[in-house]
């Protein structure tokens, strides 16, 4: 799947995730692809991926840098094959937007950036690794 562009569901859960992950494997056998936990707090997820009926659903635990959800716990997760078709596509839709978190690198991705567009939807946009 790796450079395929998609686009995922990524849902916070505000200190629950790791016990949502839980009931989802148990419930739709779903398979956890990925699970970073924080360093200091390991009860809190900072990104995971799981697959339901090979479908990729994203979790963390953190809507804002706060550790709360704002925007109804969610956000729409669209990948990149590479980070130019990403900044072009973000350079369109940056007017008028809310930057949560700038263009930069992360442990799971060379370039990320979310943000909450001009009708209030959140974003995040990622080059898979």
């Amino acid at each position: 799947m790796k450079g395929d562009p998609m686009l995922a569901t990524h849902v916070y859960f505000n200190g629950q995730c790791k016990e949502a992950i839980e009931l989802y494997v148990k419930a739709l056998n779903a398979d956890v692809k990925t699970m970073m936990l924080k360093p200091d707090r390991e009860d809190l997820v900072i990104h995971a991926e799981i697959l339901i009926h090979s479908q990729l659903l994203m979790l963390n635990d953190f809507g804002d840098n706060d550790g709360d959800s704002k925007s109804g716990g969610y956000q729409l997760a669209v990948s990149f094959g590479s980070e130019e078709e990403l900044k072009a596509a973000y350079s369109v839709m940056k007017d008028e937007s809310t930057t949560i978190t700038p263009l930069q690198a992360t442990d799971y991705s060379p370039c990320v950036v979310r943000f909450i567009d001009k009708f209030d939807v959140r974003w995040a946009f990622w080059v898979q690794a």
